[in-house]
């Protein structure tokens, strides 16, 4: 069993919509006390740890992960790695990196991978898995095309929540845009910071 703790709420809903037979679950409801991680470590073989904001995010459950005897991979949320929290790993920084790569790119097919690849390279299933699939950076919503006459309204929104499939709330301002007379341009990327150049 592969224990899934992500900051990334989309990163949890890509894993459930892997099928990959994860466990998860989300540090910041977790809490800081280590005793809250024990009911979730029952039964678990490996721990990927992926944390917003890096390692003083959540020191006190790391620490306590990384003081026991499961493997742990520990990732950043971010598109570029953190090499401070990959270096806390105690896999291998080449297993680590190849993880941060299946979770940057990120969606359910990728999920899945991740799953099969950490099973066989950690804890040697031999179960067979194939490299990260590269995702848009960005891209349009698809959806009916808008029949109103007004202004062109940019909706901005993650890539994570486009290709997690959570896009509910991207439609719901879509049609409260198309109600007021406006025709909605719903468009993902990957990062506000550094955008694509397209």
């Amino acid at each position: 069993m592969i224990l899934l703790l992500s900051t990334s709420d989309t990163d949890l809903l890509s894993a459930r919509a892997s099928g990959a037979p994860f466990r998860l679950a989300n540090p910041a409801r977790v809490g800081d006390d280590p005793d809250a991680l024990a009911p979730l470590l029952t039964g678990v073989d490996l721990v990927v740890v992926r944390i917003l904001g890096g390692y003083r995010m959540w020191q006190p459950g790391l620490d306590a992960l990384l003081a026991g005897d499961l493997p742990v991979v520990a990732l950043g949320g971010e598109q570029l790695p953190d090499a401070d929290l990959m270096a806390r790993s105690t896999v291998p920084q080449g297993i680590a990196a190849q993880a941060h790569a299946y979770l940057a790119q990120g969606g359910p097919d990728n999920l899945r991978e991740l799953h099969a690849f950490l099973s066989d390279t950690v804890l040697l299933t031999g179960h067979g898995f194939a490299p990260p699939a590269e995702q848009p950076s960005w891209g349009v919503l698809p959806r009916d095309a808008a029949t109103g006459t007004g202004p062109t309204v940019g909706i901005l929104y993650y890539r994570a929540h486009q290709l997690s499939g959570n896009t509910a709330f991207v439609e719901t301002l879509c049609a409260a845009v198309e109600a007021a007379g406006g025709v909605p341009l719903p468009v993902f990327c990957a990062s506000l910071r550094t955008p694509d150049a397209a």
